[in-house]
């Protein structure tokens, strides 16, 4: 069953795939198999961009190789007010295996105060909606313009892939544009308690959200979510507990790969040498993904 839907823009205007995938705790290798999706997207020859939206430990730039490249950040796009020309920001950003990829300037992030609001008025010193205070330029860039920057990127790409952190903030300011949501889990028990409680809170929070609100912004369907476990030899036994436990549907099982960790060292992207259990579930995913157009 195709995992997209077809989404449409807060303007109306016609959008690529989105997909975004969430850690249910730290260390199960959510950027991991992002970078994976959207580096398989590309070379199957299909326009993708990776952003990063964890404002706190994203690091998709070096995922990507990405982080001494020229290029803009998230802090060149602080004065956006609108939805960006995707195609004339693209050509902006570093590339690596044909994805364009939108990271965080690390430096900013440690050492810049917090700028004020980038509107007059706009709970100037507080914070707007989704904020988060004590990270720099880059957490405000992030929670305020985020929408309208993955709108634009998502109108001018066929696939957009988002690293997303657990702030539900964030979730929220992007969740009309995004069709699946894959939320890693690791198989472990403490991870897997984790999970239950991300889950919970990412479930309460998109059916808040006004998916039947008469607005364009919200004119399609809540997106949908699945799981992908990550662990060495998860058994059929074990991933059915879990997917029971959690009441969501499993996408597929990602086992511990040690050649992934040092081809990362080694600055070899996840996805670019088309083996093992991440390139699996990373075509599979991208397969049900774009597959929505002919289900549809």
């Amino acid at each position: 069953m195709p995992l997209g839907c077809g989404s449409v823009s807060a303007d109306g205007g016609p959008m690529g795939h989105v997909i975004a995938f969430i850690p249910a705790s730290g260390g199960v290798g959510a950027s991991t198999l992002a970078a994976a999706v959207a580096v398989r997207a590309a070379g199957a020859g299909r326009e993708a961009v990776a952003v990063d939206l964890d404002h706190v430990a994203g690091r998709l730039d070096v995922v990507f190789g990405v982080e001494q490249q020229a290029g803009w950040r998230w802090d060149a796009l602080a004065e956006v007010i609108g939805v960006v020309d995707g195609a004339a920001l693209a050509q902006r950003l570093p590339c690596s295996e044909g994805v364009r990829v939108l990271a965080h300037d690390r430096a900013l992030a440690l050492a810049a105060p917090e700028p004020p609001s980038r509107r007059a008025g706009d709970n100037a010193g507080h914070g707007g909606p989704g904020q988060q205070e004590g990270h720099g330029g880059v957490a405000v860039v992030v929670a305020d313009v985020v929408a309208d920057v993955v709108s634009g990127l998502a109108q001018a790409h066929e696939v957009t892939v988002l690293d997303l952190s657990r702030d539900v903030a964030v979730l929220e300011a992007v969740a009309g544009l995004v069709d699946v949501v894959v939320l890693v889990v690791g198989s472990q028990l403490l991870q897997v308690a984790s999970a239950s409680a991300s889950t919970a809170v990412l479930k309460a929070a998109l059916r808040e959200l006004p998916w039947a609100s008469t607005s364009t912004a919200w004119s399609c369907p809540p997106p949908q979510i699945c799981v992908v476990l990550r662990g060495a030899s998860v058994s059929d036994e074990l991933a059915d507990v879990v997917v029971d436990h959690l009441d969501l549907p499993l996408a597929g099982i990602v086992g511990d790969e040690h050649r992934v960790v040092s081809d990362l060292e080694r600055g070899i992207v996840p996805g670019a040498r088309g083996r093992g259990s991440l390139v699996d579930v990373a075509d599979d995913l991208l397969l049900r993904l774009v597959s929505a157009e002919r289900a549809a």
